[in-house]
């Protein structure tokens, strides 16, 4: 049996993460994603889904990463993907956030 960390991941659920993230994210600045196999604190299988931003994006509205993680989710349990997803966004430095100054 596989570990999490072995188990891999299909091109079309990586795809579908890729798609969704620069459909949702894009505007934001996003530049990359990554996504690999891991295991969580308490050593069940999840996806840890990495997404770099640039400084050059529209600030970012809180409400819409907050809503990113349920459409992630749905769309996972949908392509028969059953691994948690956890997202790490890594936003510039200096990116700025809607509503604030």
């Amino acid at each position: 049996m596989l570990s999490a960390t072995e188990e891999r991941i299909r091109r079309d659920v990586v795809a579908a993460i890729d798609h969704l993230l620069r459909e949702e994210m894009g505007e934001f600045g996003l530049k990359a994603v990554s996504v690999s196999a891991a295991e969580d604190h308490d050593g069940d299988p999840v996806l840890m889904v990495e997404a770099e931003y640039g400084p050059d994006g529209a600030p970012v509205e809180p409400r819409k990463v907050a809503r990113l993680a349920t459409k992630l989710r749905e769309l996972l349990w949908n392509l028969g993907e059953r691994r948690f997803p956890h997202i790490r966004h890594h936003f510039a430095s200096d990116q700025r956030i809607a509503g604030y100054s």
